[in-house]
């Protein structure tokens, strides 16, 4: 019975990260980074320009471009832009780094900044909230979405509370980013393996008794990260937010456009998901308030 104990806790411990180092399950939402890494620009938002009118974006020649190319133009766009059509330019070229498959948590906050002096709100707390989930550490990311909020509490007075306030546990699986509690855990639990062989080797008491504490020490903290990677893991699979996209949406009863209005949402508004039905998703708000959204309409985180 203990022997088989030992295995389920090496299961739970070693599995979570075994499967994300070698790729075979990957996170919903944080690819692998490209080896092109975008050295993040200083572009804060100030104020969002005026409703901009319709217009087609800018003719621009990208395909030669690399990602590297991309990114360099796109930032030089947009920290000299003035005009809705700059932005818009600027906004072209991190787009085109995404369908090149390569996701990175600074082409997502400068499409966010891009989206804010667009005004644009609702696409630029998705982007925050998109750099912020790849890099939870991203300060100008997160600095700028408390800045977006701010607006979008000032422009729009309802009383429907979002999908803000955590628990917790879940603001503590989700405080780092899943490769970084990987990489914390491995290094522990390499370490605790290390401690080991060596009592194996090691017969004097005093050295002993350092490596059995050392060997405690790094127990805990393998028995901690790899608790929080297997909550995090957990926290993936089970959850998954959305942002809303337009200034204004009406939330239907049922999946169809001729089903009655439940009620209406303004632009980001943080929502859990659940169902999906062609192209409706099924949202619910943390006060018991659930509809259904065209797909079109939500950012999934």
């Amino acid at each position: 019975m203990n022997s088989l104990r030992l295995f389920l806790l090496f299961v739970l411990l070693v599995w979570p990260a075994a499967a994300r180092s070698s790729g075979s399950v990957p996170g919903p939402d944080v690819p692998t980074k490209s080896d092109v890494v975008p050295t993040e620009p200083v572009v804060v938002p100030t104020e969002p320009a005026a409703d901009p009118a319709p217009a087609a974006p800018a003719s621009l020649d990208t395909a030669p471009l690399s990602v590297s190319g991309h990114f360099a133009a796109g930032v030089q766009v947009l920290s000299s832009a003035r005009e809705p059509s700059d932005y818009l330019a600027a906004a072209s070229h991190f787009q085109a780094i995404l369908d090149l498959g390569v996701i990175h948590e600074d082409v997502y906050y400068n499409l966010g900044n891009a989206n804010f002096q667009l005004n644009r709100l609702g696409p630029a707390v998705y982007y925050f909230e998109k750099a912020l989930t790849i890099h939870p550490g991203h300060n100008s990311a997160r600095y700028n979405l408390a800045l977006t909020r701010q607006l979008l509490a000032q422009k729009y007075k309802d009383e429907i509370v979002q999908m803000d306030r955590q628990s917790t546990w879940v603001r503590l699986v989700t405080a780092f980013s899943d490769g970084t509690i990987t990489a914390v855990f491995l290094v522990f639990w390499i370490l605790l393996f290390s401690v080991l062989m060596a009592l194996y080797f090691v017969q004097k008491p005093l050295v002993r008794l350092t490596l059995i504490t050392a060997a405690v020490i790094l127990g805990l903290g393998s028995a901690v990260f790899g608790t929080l990677l297997a909550g995090r893991e957990i926290h993936d699979r089970t959850t998954r937010y959305a942002i809303v996209l337009p200034d204004e949406v009406e939330v239907r009863e049922a999946p169809q456009a001729s089903a009655n209005r439940a009620f209406v949402l303004h632009a980001g508004h943080r929502v859990l998901t659940g169902a999906s039905e062609r192209a409706w998703v099924k949202i619910l708000l943390p006060n018991g308030m659930e509809g259904w959204l065209e797909r079109r309409d939500l950012g999934l985180l």
